[in-house]
């Protein structure tokens, strides 16, 4: 299969909107991700697929910590920022009253449907991206919030309606 034809089938893919961060104010950096998922409960473990071209890749990789925080609905002109798509870069992204800081000093979006911390136990180089692999230290979340997702170039949500299975019918 070829690049554009793979990319194409992976739009549709619907995945939540994570911003993945690292390092401690003054030195705070961070990137809008979707390729993030959980590997394993013993021990707590979770996987992001970062570019290796990206300019936080080098700075996770330095501080061996890092947070994952997935983003609500109210979170799309973050998620923005952090894709790069503002002319703000580096800590300046860290508006001090959305942000706090894990013990180990990784940022913690307040009202994120979810936020991790995670210590950095492997790197596994992949094509243009580097898998990150994270044991996870501690966590917190929302159960109010409804989370982003990203499809088809869209942002998109979820619905509080729950699909009845025959099972439960």
């Amino acid at each position: 299969m070829n690049a554009p034809s793979f990319l194409q089938l992976m739009r549709r893919h619907p995945a939540a909107v994570n911003i993945i961060a690292t390092g401690k104010a003054p030195h705070r950096t961070g990137m809008t991700v979707s390729a993030f998922m959980s590997v394993s409960a013993e021990p707590p473990t979770v996987v992001c697929a970062i570019n290796r071209n990206a300019f936080s890749y080098a700075h996770m990789a330095d501080n061996q910590v890092f947070s994952v925080n997935t983003l609500t609905v109210d979170h799309i002109e973050l998620a923005k920022l952090f894709a790069g798509q503002a002319k703000v870069s580096g800590d300046e992204r860290f508006d001090p009253l959305r942000w706090d800081q894990f013990e180990s000093g990784s940022p913690c979006l307040r009202d994120a449907v979810m936020s991790l911390e995670c210590r950095l136990i492997q790197q596994v180089d992949q094509g243009t991206h580097c898998l990150m692999v994270g044991e996870v230290i501690s966590g917190r979340y929302s159960d109010l919030a409804m989370p982003l997702l990203y499809r088809d170039g869209q942002w998109v949500t979820t619905t509080q309606d729950l699909i009845k299975t025959a099972e439960q019918a």
